[in-house]
């Protein structure tokens, strides 16, 4: 439970991060800089910047102009902190490349909330955002790889019985340093064919309700969850989008023209996945075996 409640604190503030990140992406201000008042332009305190905290005692409005604080920031900061909180209870850390891996699907959670924001608001997944995400993911899962290769060589190397496994003696570290890279191979694999399958969809549906975006948003999507993971988001992304488009639909909020954000879905898929992807995976593997 304190392990649960460290990740909600720490969502907290990367939900402020993921807000402020989605704000100047769509104003196309650095990312740089000290955190302003909107409205009235003063630069804020830290003590301003508190997530939940501060909402509450400032009563939701700014200390300088006294302009109200839209209510999603409190909402996002508390979402974050829930997520953040889930992630560091569902997955304790136990080594050093456990903590590696917290650490990156805290990374992977951040991203996804920030490119939520901003193709809610403006049906926009900013380059900005995604690319650079897509380059940290690859440049993190290459190097913790390579990582894990040298690190299983150097625990063989200590002891006599170790060595023999080593080559020429056997093939023994070939199999598992290629086990190792299995989330690096994996990663590359499902990005490169979820792009292709959204690109390809772009072209036939010449692109009603999908863009370059949702493309790179797919990418970084099989590259951080691979397989079978992705496939999980994708099923979850598409059933979702649909059911949720029927019923927009059927209420009359939506004709059959009108133009659905697709990102929210991706999103609401890999967090599915992340999240409950292997117990899924179980219960379908369960339900074709009986």
């Amino acid at each position: 439970m304190y392990f649960l409640g460290f990740g909600f604190i720490i969502g907290t503030f990367l939900g402020s991060f993921a807000k402020a990140l989605a704000d100047r992406s769509l104003k196309n201000q650095s990312f740089w800089g000290r955190s302003y008042c909107p409205r009235c332009k003063n630069t804020l305190p830290w003590y301003d910047l508190l997530p939940i905290f501060s909402y509450i005692v400032l009563g939701g409005k700014c200390r300088y102009c006294h302009k109200k604080i839209g209510i999603e920031y409190l909402l996002i900061e508390v979402s974050m902190g829930f997520l953040i909180g889930l992630l560091f209870w569902k997955f304790p850390v136990s080594t050093v490349f456990s903590i590696a891996d917290l650490l990156f699907n805290t990374f992977f959670i951040t991203v996804l909330v920030a490119l939520l924001l901003t193709d809610l608001k403006k049906m926009l997944i900013p380059d900005r955002i995604v690319i650079p995400a897509i380059w940290i993911s690859v440049i993190f899962i290459i190097f913790l790889t390579i990582i894990k290769v040298i690190f299983l060589y150097y625990s063989l190397n200590q002891t006599r019985v170790g060595q023999l496994l080593l080559p020429p003696h056997s093939d023994f570290f070939q199999k598992h340093s290629l086990m190792a890279a299995e989330p690096l191979l994996s990663g590359l694999l499902m990005g490169t064919v979820i792009a292709a399958f959204f690109l390809a969809l772009i072209a036939i549906t010449k692109g009603q309700g999908m863009g370059g975006g949702d493309v790179k948003l797919g990418a970084f999507m099989g590259l951080t969850l691979g397989f079978p993971n992705s496939a999980v988001a994708l099923v979850a992304a598409f059933l979702s989008g649909a059911i949720l488009s029927l019923m927009l639909i059927f209420t009359g909020k939506k004709s059959l023209k009108s133009a659905v954000p697709f990102g929210p879905f991706l999103v609401f898929g890999s967090l599915v996945a992340l999240f409950f992807g292997k117990e899924i995976i179980n219960w379908y593997l369960g339900l074709s075996l009986n």
